[in-house]
């Protein structure tokens, strides 16, 4: 299992009063081999348990918003 610590890396608002302020740390676990930093947003095999993990974390936005699921959006460290 991979383990992420994303970092905000801007202010985040999204519709539905989503805020997520410059810096937060969210903790993302995937259950799969091979998911490194540089290829956590673009690899297909991960997109659900990536959704769910974010879930978890209180983002609840479509998986269609690049703006939450983009690696330009986060600061990307695997512990």
């Amino acid at each position: 299992m991979a383990t992420f610590v994303l970092t905000a890396r801007h202010d985040i608002d999204r519709l539905g009063g989503l805020h997520i302020d410059r810096g937060q740390q969210y903790t993302i676990n995937i259950n799969m081999m091979g998911i490194t930093p540089y290829n956590l947003f673009n690899n297909s095999r991960c997109r659900d348990a990536l959704i769910q993990q974010f879930r978890m974390n209180g983002i609840d936005v479509p998986s269609s918003d690049t703006g939450i699921y983009s690696k330009g959006t986060w600061n990307i460290k695997m512990l």
